[in-house]
This record gives C-alpha cells, sequence and structure tokens, in this order.
C-alpha cells in the first residue's frame, strides 16, 4: 500500500459480483492515484471473494476484510472506516461507477476551500446494462432537510469523521442521510453543480425503490434525531407508523403491520384506534403463523 494514502475508498458488497468487478476497476482508473481503497465482504455467498481477491493480488492499494456474518450496511462501512489511513474519506457501492477524474476534482476542491468540511458532485444515472439514462442533477446543502441532496458522490476530510463518528446502524436503508445530517449540524458542505464524475446504476429491484415505507419511516427518525422539535417530530413519526401499518396489513405483511402498531401505541398509548390496531393487527399475526413476539422487521432494529 501507498505509506500515506490521501484518500481512502470504501467498498461494502454483498453478493455483488455482477458489477463489483466494474465498480473496483473505476477506483484503479482514477487519474488522482494517491488512494487505498478498502473492501468490505459482507459475508458473500456468490463469487465475490474470489473476484476481490483477484485485485488484491495485483494492485497494492486495494485490501479487503470479510465478515463472516452479514452485518448491514452500516457495520460494513464502520469497519472500513476504522481502517482508513486516508486525509479524505468517501465511500462507493458495488454496482455504481467512478469516472476517471471524480476524486481528482474533490480533491482539488477541498485543497482549495479549507473551510468546506465535505463536497459533493452531480450525477449521472445508467442501467442494468450500463446504458446512460440521464443526468441527476442534485440540490444544493441548504436543501438537505427536505431530501438527501447529497447523493452517492463525495468526499469529506478526515476530521468530520473524528467529529461526528461511525455510521448509526440503527439507521438501516438510510444510514447515508442520517450521517449528512450530522455532519451538517457542525460543518460547512459544497455542491460542484454540474460535474457529474459518477455512474449511478437505478435497479427497479434495489431496496431503496422496493420499500419506501420504510425509507420514509427511518428518513423521519433521522430528521426527529437532529432537526425536528420533539412534539413535531413526535407527531411525523406517529403519521407515518400509522399509513405504513395499513399498507403493510393490506400486502399480508402483518409482521411488519405489528411492529408498526405497537410504535403507534408507544407514542400514543391513550388513543382507542391503536389499542385496537395493536389487538386486530396481533391476532392476524397469530393467525399468519408468526410468533407476535417475533423480532421487529430488519430495516428497524429496537
Amino acid at each position: 500500500m501507498t505509506s500515506n494514502p490521501l484518500v481512502t475508498i470504501v467498498l461494502p458488497t454483498y453478493n455483488g459480483s455482477r458489477y463489483l468487478r466494474e465498480s473496483i476497476q473505476s477506483c484503479i482508473d482514477q487519474t488522482y492515484s494517491n488512494w487505498e481503497l478498502i473492501i468490505i465482504d459482507d459475508a458473500s455467498t456468490d463469487d465475490t471473494p474470489a473476484l476481490i481477491g483477484e485485485f488484491v493480488a495485483k494492485d497494492a492499494r486495494v485490501s479487503s476484510v470479510r465478515h463472516e456474518k452479514n452485518r448491514r450496511l452500516p457495520n460494513a462501512l464502520n469497519t472500513g472506516f476504522g481502517c482508513a489511513r486516508g486525509e479524505y474519506l468517501t465511500w462507493t457501492s458495488d454496482d455504481n461507477v467512478y469516472k476517471p477524474h471524480a476524486l481528482d476534482r474533490m480533491v482539488h476542491y477541498l485543497e482549495a476551500n479549507p473551510a468546506i468540511g465535505l463536497v459533493y458532485c452531480d450525477m449521472r444515472k445508467i442501467g442494468a446494462d450500463g446504458e446512460d439514462l440521464g443526468p441527476i442533477p442534485l440540490k444544493g446543502p441548504e436543501s438537505l432537510v427536505e431530501e438527501n441532496c447529497i447523493g452517492a458522490c463525495f468526499l469529506y476530510r478526515r476530521q468530520l469523521y473524528e467529529a461526528v463518528g461511525r455510521y448509526d446502524p440503527e439507521m438501516v436503508l438510510v444510514e447515508d442521510y442520517d450521517y449528512w445530517l450530522r455532519i451538517s449540524r457542525r460543518f460547512p458542505i459544497a455542491h460542484l453543480r454540474g460535474v457529474s464524475p459518477y455512474l449511478y446504476r437505478f435497479q427497479p429491484g434495489s431496496l431503496t425503490s422496493t420499500r419506501q415505507e420504510e425509507v420514509s419511516i427511518q428518513r423521519a427518525r433521522a430528521l426527529c434525531r437532529h432537526v425536528l422539535p420533539p412534539a413535531q417530530g413526535r407527531q411525523v413519526l406517529l403519521d407515518l407508523y400509522w399509513s405504513a401499518l395499513w399498507r403493510f396489513r393490506s400486502r399480508g405483511d402483518f409482521r411488519a403491520a405489528w411492529y408498526c402498531a405497537r410504535k403507534c401505541l408507544a407514542l400514543a398509548p391513550l388513543r382507542l384506534r391503536h389499542i385496537r390496531a395493536v389487538i386486530g393487527t396481533g391476532v392476524r399475526l397469530l393467525l399468519s403463523g408468526r410468533r407476535v413476539g417475533a423480532p421487529s422487521p430488519k430495516w428497524i432494529p429496537g
């Protein structure tokens, strides 16, 4: 490895062998060469370990860590950044691709603007086979409370990581958004508008495209933690859990519905409709053959 890598790229993957080679190669092809790539194999069962081994063997800047049990994205990121030596940090996904000048542009910006803690760029959308689906222009950092405007192409200083800490394992599906909110409360963020050095692969079957109820709830939980006043946050969460409860019930997902019903009751324990919802959903869960005391859905621990 380079003795003092300036940029650390963490690449978490779980059974991502279909696009992983292209993603790793895009890191290697960067015009900016002073980097290390740490690949976190989160207990893959496909060809991922062998593929990673190929790159580790031929490029000293590439290393890997394997989880023997799947620990999900936030923990994979924490494993990677716990090993990081760079002055600047980022992470990428196993199905997305950097253009060759991506790191160069972001490093140059941070070097020239020492007051900025994190910089991010626009992206282009690609399809399953790499076909160009057009630009993804992002909003400025002033819109972060409204949406996750930072996207997937970013670079931040080690100082931020040391101040803000690790990614939160409870923020599955919005681990990045929760992290950006934490950063934004303490450090300036900049947007390189019109610069699109990153190819974001759109896959209709991805978690964020098929689980909008879960994403909405997790996003609200992040906002309640870092932005919204307690009373407003409680009502936002209550409304989301209540609406998600009935959507889950209509789909026959009584385990998730049971979780949401109990959250509604915890937030407003004296409302008769919440008591009825818990009882009715619990009965449906029992009739479906699932234990009422079964663990909460994996997308929201606890």
